[in-house]
């Protein structure tokens, strides 16, 4: 009898992790899926690039898109929401990428030698925003206020 009770507290402990588990990813999948069909520049801030760009498959809706995971990934990170200089130099990061954005929207209407300058100095800050979230994981605060103002320079003098 006392068997019985054990597997059957077993099959039922195990049916309600693999239902959570199940859970969590279709709900992982559909914010993911949620963000890349926005036009969010910023989680919760609409960008002022084309709808397009979401999906389009040329340069600039790709550095675009890479801005946006980049600074997704740096608002999922979970310390900063906790401390107020950090949440006012992830704004002012906030700041730096809408009008690093709004620089590749004005480069997608440039021609020729002038557009692939414009576009090869923006990549260029872009890798150093890709690169952050990495620094932010687990740094001390003063390097992470000091790495975030760091960026925002780079994509502000991009």
């Amino acid at each position: 009898m006392i068997a019985v009770v054990v597997i059957v507290v077993t099959v039922v402990v195990a049916l309600f992790i693999l239902a959570g588990a199940a859970w969590f990813a279709y709900d992982s999948d559909k914010r993911v899926r949620a963000f890349a069909r926005s036009t969010d520049l910023i989680p919760g801030k609409p960008g002022r690039a084309p709808e397009s760009w979401a999906t389009d498959n040329h340069r600039e809706a790709l550095l675009h898109r890479r801005i946006r995971y980049a600074v997704a990934d740096v608002h999922a990170n979970p310390a900063i929401p906790h401390d107020d200089e950090l949440v006012a130099a992830r704004d002012r990061l906030d700041d730096a990428v809408f009008e690093i954005d709004d620089r590749l929207i004005a480069a997608s209407e440039l021609t020729g030698d002038e557009a692939a300058e414009a576009l090869d100095s923006i990549e260029e800050a872009i890798k150093v925003l890709e690169h952050l979230p990495k620094q932010l994981w687990e740094a001390p605060k003063a390097a992470q206020l000091a790495d975030m103002d760091r960026v925002a320079r780079v994509l502000i003098n991009a």
